[in-house]
């Protein structure tokens, strides 16, 4: 039976993957194999408590990123004449070389990576869910909640502040149709969006080409979308939010001016 000690002042996951990816290749000869995983070891009395616990068939793979500490435990196991496997440095040190930067020596950098990307998953699977009003019980968790009429870029927009972690909720703004008076609760995260009549002219017959439909419907009336826009308006003004026109804005720039005034409003952005 071999042991191999993961020594990692992180998780170990990626000593532990590595490992099995290795030890696979053997598997034809019914070797029996386990991995013993020492996390989060950030101290010289840790490796003393660990390496001398470790016998000599035993085979150690390390991912200390701290240079010190991983030279301590090789020169450690060698005095007991113990195999060190080292994960990290080697491949630091050449990167150093062709970089010509140092690197932090973070060890919790592959941790907070993965923090990040979780973050931003949650948010793109959270406008997805409260995209264009489909459920308002997003309202509280909701980062920002972008009011507009139709084909004002809400959802793009939403998608773009997602990929920022940042966790959007849109509801449109339709003619007779009541707004949830839980809205009112959120004034402070709402930010309202509007056109010019022409361009929403212009992208609601795009979209209607789009889906096969014929023009003349009332959906690209420039009369009836002066009246959705002079009704969104005046929602708008009664809730009391910033107003952004997005007329000839990509949506990166209206998406730096909802941050821009979360910050203000002192929303987590």
């Amino acid at each position: 039976m071999l042991t191999v000690h993961i020594i990692s002042d992180s998780i170990g996951n990626t000593a532990k993957d590595v490992v099995d990816a290795a030890l696979v290749q053997f598997s034809y000869s019914d070797v029996r194999y386990k991995i013993l995983k020492n996390s989060n070891v950030g101290t010289k009395s840790k490796i003393d408590s660990i390496v001398e616990n470790i016998d000599l068939n035993d085979v150690i793979v390390q991912t200390l990123v701290d240079k010190e500490l991983a030279r301590y435990t090789r020169e450690l196991a060698e005095k007991k004449g113990i195999v060190v496997i080292d994960l990290l440095s080697n491949m630091l040190n050449i990167f150093e070389k062709k970089l010509e930067v140092k690197p932090e020596n973070n060890p919790g950098l592959i941790r907070k990576m993965g923090a990040e990307y979780f973050k931003r998953v949650d948010a793109l699977e959270f406008a997805v869910k409260y995209d264009d009003g489909k459920d308002i019980n997003g309202l509280k968790e909701a980062d920002v909640i972008i009011l507009g009429v139709s084909r004002t870029s809400k959802t793009p927009l939403s998608l773009y502040l997602a990929n920022r972690n940042i966790k959007v909720m849109n509801v449109p703004i339709v003619q007779d149709l009541i707004l949830p008076e839980q809205l009112f609760e959120v004034k402070r995260k709402i930010i309202g969006l509007t056109n010019s009549v022409e361009q929403l002219n212009k992208l609601r017959g795009e979209r209607l080409k789009a889906l096969g439909v014929e023009h003349g419907t009332d959906y690209t009336d420039e009369v009836q979308i002066f009246e959705e826009l002079e009704y969104a308006l005046e929602i708008m003004e009664k809730i009391g939010c910033p107003v952004i026109d997005v007329q000839n804005k990509a949506i990166e720039e209206t998406a730096e001016i909802v941050v821009n005034i979360m910050r203000e409003r002192g929303l987590e952005v």
